[in-house]
């Protein structure tokens, strides 16, 4: 029998983040492996808040016990798993950020004229969505502070809806949802440098 010490797992360690890459649909996993260049669409770096801003655990789970007279302990107990539960807050408005997080191709081209000016002009213009109820699949990648190791998460399910408070938060959009292939043995990774040999 071997000891393994603590001491072997100081490198062993994800902390901060530099950037996060999300993926319309999720990751592609195909013999243990992801091939970007079979990958339609595009891995859009997401702004996430610092404060608060990226939560994924895999929920917390619940116990019940069964207990008889006589004993300090349970008879029998059982534990069910809890819900995986993933939010990220994106304090943006650009176009390919909401088309991507919306589940759309495009929001609705929204004009307002002979109103108050912005910037001189009387003519706004930008892109308007919704508040639709409708679930969107996305791949996450997130790179840590020393930009030397990489969270691997294949596939969440989230909702988006805006949010503005009008205080030292600027509009964000907060996705709130689950790790969808929490049941995959390969839905989430810690990543770090590696090789390929020719043939692999």
């Amino acid at each position: 029998m071997a000891v393994i010490k603590k001491s072997t797992m100081t490198n062993d360690v994800f902390s901060g983040i530099s950037a996060l890459y999300a993926i319309k649909g999720g990751f592609n996993v195909k013999n243990g492996a992801v091939d970007f260049s079979e990958i339609v669409g595009d891995l859009v770096e997401l702004p996430v808040s610092e404060s608060g801003g990226v939560s994924i655990n895999g929920g917390t789970p619940s116990s019940s016990v069964f207990r008889v007279h006589g004993l300090n302990t349970p008879w029998t107990s059982r534990m069910t798993p809890g819900d995986a539960e993933v939010t990220l807050q994106v304090p943006t408005y650009n176009e390919t950020v909401l088309n991507l997080i919306y589940g759309t191709s495009a929001g609705t081209d929204l004009t307002i004229t002979g109103g108050p000016t912005l910037d001189g002009k009387v003519i706004m213009k930008g892109k308007a969505y919704g508040f639709p109820e409708k679930s969107v699949n996305l791949g996450l990648l997130i790179i840590n502070d020393t930009e030397d190791k990489a969270l691997f998460i294949k596939k969440i399910k989230v909702l988006a809806s805006p949010e503005f408070s009008g205080e030292d938060t600027p509009f964000v959009v907060n996705l709130t949802g689950t790790v969808a292939s929490g049941a995959d043995t390969d839905a989430i990774a810690v990543l770090e440098p590696g090789t390929i040999t020719i043939g692999e």
